[in-house]
């Protein structure tokens, strides 16, 4: 997982100091684990730029949801990352840091430790109840050697029905699972158990991140680091163990795919001699085209009507979130000018935003 921490490495010090950070999110921590103070988190900010449906992003550890020209929180605990929306931009996906009292064996020796690990939750976004999905804490042990995983980069296909997620569970590797959710009981009047949601594993031994469904849900896009090179692998969703890399992208760095609503295009980050920008590749055409110029963008989500792009860019050391109309850029043209949609207030630079309705 090193290439994954250092692949922003070359853009700014505050942005390697933020990577570092959400690089911790990715390794289980053995050992005391250090508390610091919480930072004062932004209340509801109004007076944004306007821009269609939602886009949820991640500021000092909080999901927050933009919509209608002000954006607000929708966690509190500042240990929240990687948000994604569903189609239809009424709930709201993400991974959540938790620590535990419990014991590891170190140098063959039985000793206290304070063990990390994340879980998949699940909530409304307009507020509310929320639900673990997946819990990190696999397994309570009366001798404290308690079983954890680190569940991350949830992505939820268009239907609603799966969750695109990855497992590590402390081994160095981070696999690609499925998750499938029960489909709504009838109403009978009898009250019966909830169905489990049952789990496929599509890699082995595999270090990848950032999935993304493509829009008929045959396909999930990630970043795999296992070869020198980071690159785009499109996953079959219904053939355990069958990739394909895309190989034919510009030279350097792919990483952090994710669909167009037609599913024609890939949008992709492409790290270079030191600079990350955000491009589009065409499926069909293998055409690629470079939306960012200015070396400093990356995590980059379309629109559900493809109109606009929303990505992350760092300035003088800040990360903003960023949107800009891509008017006939696609087709050869250059997009409007990027509109900045945040204030400089510390937004997560390996959460990439989750764009919908």
């Amino acid at each position: 997982m090193v290439r994954r921490d250092l692949i922003f490495g070359a853009v700014a010090v505050a942005l390697v100091v933020l990577y570092i950070w959400g690089a911790s999110l990715l390794t289980p921590v053995v050992g005391p684990v250090a508390s610091s103070p919480t930072p004062t988190r932004p209340a509801e900010q109004t007076g944004v730029p306007r821009v269609p449906g939602a886009i949820a992003f991640v500021l000092r550890g909080d999901v927050y949801l933009l919509r209608d020209g002000r954006y607000a929180p929708l966690t509190s605990e500042g240990r929240n990352s990687q948000p994604a929306l569903t189609s239809d931009g009424s709930t709201l996906y993400f991974a959540r840091r938790e620590e535990i009292d419990g014991k590891r064996v170190v140098e063959g020796a039985l000793v206290n430790a304070r063990l990390a690990f994340s879980s998949i939750v699940r909530k409304p976004s307009s507020g509310g109840a929320e639900e673990i999905v997946l819990n990190g804490l696999r397994q309570r042990s009366a001798n404290g050697q308690h079983l954890v995983s680190w569940y991350l980069g949830p992505a939820i296909s268009a239907d609603g029905r799966r969750l695109a997620l990855f497992e590590d569970d402390g081994d160095g590797a981070a696999d690609l699972e499925l998750l499938t959710m029960p489909a709504p009981a009838a109403a009978t009047g009898t009250p019966r158990a909830t169905p489990r949601p049952t789990v496929a594993v599509l890699s082995q031994g595999a270090d990848l991140a950032d999935a993304a469904w493509s829009p008929d849900g045959r396909t999930v896009a990630v970043t795999s680091y296992n070869t020198d090179v980071p690159g785009i692998l499109l996953w079959a969703a219904d053939r355990p163990g069958t990739a394909q890399r895309v190989a034919d992208l510009p030279q350097g760095e792919a990483y952090r795919p994710s669909y167009s609503a037609d599913g024609k295009w890939l949008v992709y980050t492409l790290r270079r001699d030191g600079k990350n920008d955000v491009h589009a590749y065409e499926l069909a055409t293998k055409k690629d085209v470079a939306l960012t110029d200015d070396g400093r963008s990356w995590g980059g989500v379309l629109s559900p009507d493809g109109a606009w792009l929303a990505f992350l860019r760092e300035r003088s050391g800040t990360i903003d979130l960023y949107a800009m109309e891509l008017a006939d850029a696609l087709a050869g043209g250059r997009p409007k000018d990027a509109v900045k949609l945040t204030r400089g207030e510390g937004i997560d630079g390996a959460s990439r935003p989750s764009w919908s309705r």
